[in-house]
């Protein structure tokens, strides 16, 4: 039996590939509810990208994510495109080797991710509530200070989780824009606003700045987390100089951007339901929980992709060798059969962490539970400072097919 179909119309031709499609995300979250209806895999041929099936439904992404033995997520599985077809062709043209978290597999990965997973434990997350707590409380004086009236998107939800992982990483306040700009140009290139429509000269401009970084945490180390991978070993050696390189990478951007785009997000569908805001303020406890269904209706990560390394059966579609697989987060957080009525926001959602915002398996983000901590934060300062939240202007979405979600929220906030 071959439970995948093809793309039931031209709606979806480029549902999951092309960056515009992720700037109207309701009639995105509509065609991926007739793709979910008509079956968990189907397949596209895209014209930059190549052939791939796309997972829709929540329980064949975990049975994907669960066997990455089968399903690796190897440098090769990845979106390439501008006519290369794989990243060993990619890396051939680039004037530096890249090589991140992301495109290990196996021990490798195992091993480099034990180099900073100390850092994102809970009793090292519980540490940082302070300062993520004054850091909101900071946020909501901005919020005074502009009369109620401001961008939720650039002024509160940017700044504030890129502080707290720049802060980590003990980047300087006055860096702090540098690292936002170059991670923007990453995973916003095609974005006409945000982008500058070449990825790889931003990432090779924070390379370059993370070795000097390294430099002056090996003659000079201090207690921040660029001096525990400077100065760390795996197997008695130091790290690999270009998988140092991507460790940076991946922190320094997706350790901010995708939280943001949560925040943002949220705080959008709460203005669309202003009663679940008053829930909210009713019963701050709802907080935690909100953080899981905030995660679960914006899913930043729009997708990862696996490449098959044998024929196997799932959910009844027989993958081939070699067949490349995208995995839709956005899609299977909406699924009906886990989800009840899975487009309305729902602050007390019983299995809201049951959510994949973050991904499942062995590439479970990092970072999950810090950011849970910091959207939790700010759901606990915006029930305790704030009365209500209206529009004041249309907000605009991220084009980008990879980390994406509101770049721009015009709100009036009453405070009390």
């Amino acid at each position: 039996m071959d439970a995948s179909v093809d793309a039931p119309s031209a709606l979806h031709e480029h549902l999951f590939t092309h960056p515009t499609s992720f700037t109207d995300m309701r009639a995105w979250h509509r065609a991926c509810a007739e793709l979910r209806q008509a079956g968990p895999v189907h397949h596209f041929s895209d014209a930059r990208y190549g052939d791939f099936w796309a997972v829709t439904h929540h329980g064949t992404l975990l049975e994907v994510s669960r066997q990455p033995e089968i399903f690796p997520n190897t440098q090769d599985a990845a979106f390439i495109g501008g006519g290369k077809a794989s990243y060993t062709e990619m890396q051939e043209d680039l004037p530096f080797e890249v090589k991140t978290l992301l495109s290990m597999d196996g021990d490798e990965h195992t091993r480099y991710r034990k180099v900073v997973v100390d850092w994102f434990k809970p009793s090292a997350i519980r540490r940082l509530q302070i300062a993520v707590n004054a850091l909101v409380s900071e946020s909501i004086g901005e919020l005074r200070a502009r009369g109620g009236e401001l961008d939720f998107a650039t002024d509160i939800a940017l700044p504030l989780p890129l502080r707290v992982i720049m802060e980590m990483l003990g980047v300087p306040r006055p860096d702090e824009p540098l690292m936002l700009k170059l991670t923007q140009e990453m995973f916003s290139a095609a974005d006409p606003e945000l982008g500058s429509g070449n990825a790889f000269e931003a990432l090779g401009e924070m390379v370059t700045y993370f070795v000097d970084l390294v430099a002056s945490r090996r003659a000079e180390p201090t207690e921040d987390l660029t001096s525990a991978i400077a100065n760390a070993t795996i197997g008695g050696e130091p790290i690999d100089m270009v998988a140092m390189m991507g460790l940076f990478a991946v922190l320094a951007s997706a350790g901010h951007d995708t939280t943001s785009f949560a925040m943002s997000g949220g705080v959008h569908e709460l203005i669309s339901r202003p009663d679940e805001f008053q829930r909210l303020r009713h019963d701050p406890s709802l907080a935690q929980n909100g953080a899981h269904e905030v995660v679960r209706i914006t899913s930043p990560v729009r997708h990862f992709t696996r490449l098959a390394t044998r024929d196997v059966e799932v959910a009844g579609h027989e993958f081939h060798g070699g067949d490349r697989v995208l995995l839709s987060y956005p899609s299977a957080n909406r699924d009906e059969s886990v989800f009840s009525d899975p487009d309305r926001l729902d602050l007390g959602r019983p299995n809201a962490s049951h959510q994949v915002g973050w991904g499942h398996g062995p590439h479970y983000c990092l970072g999950a539970r810090l950011a849970q901590m910091e959207i939790t934060a700010l759901l606990e300062g915006l029930a305790r400072e704030v009365t209500s939240i209206e529009p004041a202007g249309d907000a605009e979405w991220t084009a980008g097919h990879f980390v994406s979600g509101v770049k721009h929220l015009p709100v009036r906030c009453q405070l009390t």
